[in-house]
């Protein structure tokens, strides 16, 4: 068989291949940008494979209905699991796959409108790419809502790379203990980074190389840093989101820590500024544990 006429049956139609072409350059630049993270990061491995895999639908030509549903389906319910992970981990990266899916939602609900038998070639790649979707949907069900140590975790709200690392183990060098470790974190993101007043995002999430880039951020970013630095080194912390009893306008994010045998809350913003103005420092409090109720805010949310 001439390769010519192998393509002619695989092959999608030039206007479907430009579409594939664009989002192969668009997967391209994304996996430079995310490079660092996949390493230590297996939910975002696994929404940058849910972002390639739908992409060689486009390879196909899909002509009967049934099949068409197949490919809607499968590419509705990488839409639903990117959403509901940015909304749920507070991160923007799995709406790049969202984006990604959305055009060939378009492509294959409107643009495409092919009638007629599939080949048998077509139908198997249909059904072994379905599968291994379905996979990974599976996967990154348990990524966002059951991760196997949270306080631990990297990937889900608290995303850092390799850089985050090597700077914690240098912050931290010549620490023996839990304790100081957790200490020079406090100590160095306090003295070294400072509110930004400015700030006013829409949608909060964090960016670990923005902050460390600018040493600036919100409570937002300090509290999730900490869990960063806390975390490459294998020590439990949370991040905490919260609403005043007082204010119901005031919202803050701060810390649960786990050294010592005890959990404490350690709030790094209020510190900062009260580090600024000279006043008594907040420090760490002690808890009865990681999800009690907490004295000046009602908890909305623990990362």
């Amino acid at each position: 068989m001439k390769i010519s006429k192998l393509f002619a049956i695989t092959l999608q139609s030039k206007f479907g291949l430009i579409f594939f072409f664009v989002l192969v350059a668009y997967n391209l630049l994304l996996g430079v940008y995310l490079k660092d993270f996949f390493v230590i990061s297996p939910m975002l491995v696994t929404f940058y494979l849910l972002s390639i895999f739908p992409t060689l639908f486009f390879v196909l030509k899909i002509r009967s209905t049934p099949m068409r549903a197949v490919v809607l389906i499968i590419l509705f319910f990488v839409m639903v699991m990117s959403i509901v992970s940015a909304l749920s981990c507070r991160r923007l990266l799995p709406m790049l796959t969202f984006v990604g899916t959305a055009i060939e939602m378009m492509y294959f609900g409107i643009v495409d409108n092919n009638h007629g038998k599939d080949k048998l070639l077509t139908k198997i790649c249909v059904l072994v790419l379905t599968t291994f979707i379905a996979v990974l949907i599976f996967f990154s069900y348990n990524f966002v809502y059951k991760p196997e140590v949270p306080y631990l975790s990297n990937g889900r709200d608290t995303l850092w790379d390799t850089q985050t690392e090597e700077l914690a183990d240098e912050i931290c060098a010549g620490c023996e203990t839990d304790v100081e470790k957790v200490q020079a974190f406090y100590e160095w993101i306090i003295s070294n980074c400072e509110y930004d007043y400015e700030a006013d995002p829409l949608f909060q999430y964090f960016d670990v190389r923005k902050t460390l880039q600018t040493r600036q951020g919100i409570c937002f970013d300090f509290s999730h840093l900490f869990a960063a630095f806390c975390r490459s080194q294998n020590i439990p912390c949370y991040a905490a989101d919260g609403i005043s009893r007082k204010n119901s306008t005031d919202r803050h994010t701060w810390n649960r820590v786990y050294f010592d045998g005890v959990w404490w809350n350690v709030d790094i913003t209020t510190d900062n500024s009260r580090t600024a103005s000279g006043k008594e420092l907040y420090g760490f409090h002690k808890l009865e544990g990681a999800f009690v109720p907490d004295e000046d805010f009602f908890i909305t949310k623990i990362y």
